[in-house]
């Protein structure tokens, strides 16, 4: 199994105009930041993600079994604070092992400005370097509509729909989306018009 390049970390980038992050690997010592950030993301949004985010045991977990060639997070920053999470994950299994699945969250003040799309071709290009074959994202229709919209942006397709995959707190039923975003050649030759 490849394993990922991270040698150009940290570095800056600048989604749109007027706003520039740095992004580099999470560490052990963000637990703290990434927390606080978890805390900011409204619970209408976290009620849906797979981790309870606002747990310091959950977050000083991710922290303390960091395991890049498993699930490589990474973490964007403005004025020193955590604005957005990234994360590659990686499937262990052969069957499975030519995919990686992509889970972003973004600031809701950071939000509008390209940067989940910019992250979310972070993780493809390190993807790509590393020769998956595709990145693939699970999604909350009527939640997470713009991720929605990044994902298809960056040549996203739609691999299925499970109806009535989740409830939110009104009981309310959501469909879930998956998106499957296919590298190689395509990849190759469209990275650098993205």
């Amino acid at each position: 199994m490849a394993v990922y390049k991270l040698s150009e970390y940290p570095k800056e980038i600048a989604p749109s105009e007027g706003c520039t992050v740095t992004i580099r690997p999470m560490v052990p010592g963000d637990a703290p930041a990434l927390l606080e950030f978890f805390k900011g993301i409204p619970d209408s949004e976290r009620y849906f993600l797979k981790d309870d985010v606002v747990s310091s045991a959950v977050i000083d977990g991710w922290a303390s079994h960091l395991d890049y060639d498993r699930a490589l997070p990474l973490l964007a920053f403005n004025d020193g604070a955590v604005c957005a999470d990234a994360v590659l994950i990686r499937h262990r299994g052969d069957a499975r092992s030519h995919c990686a699945e992509v889970r972003v969250v973004v600031d809701t003040s950071m939000r509008q400005r390209g940067l989940g799309r910019a992250l979310l071709k972070e993780l493809c290009d390190i993807a790509w370097d590393a020769e998956l074959e595709c990145v693939q994202g699970e999604f909350v229709s009527g939640v997470q509509d713009d991720a929605l919209e990044a994902v298809r942006e960056l040549g996203g397709t739609d691999a299925g729909v499970i109806h009535d995959a989740y409830r939110d707190r009104q009981n309310q039923p959501h469909d879930m989306v998956v998106l499957r975003v296919p590298l190689g050649k395509s990849w190759e030759w469209a990275r650098a018009d993205l």
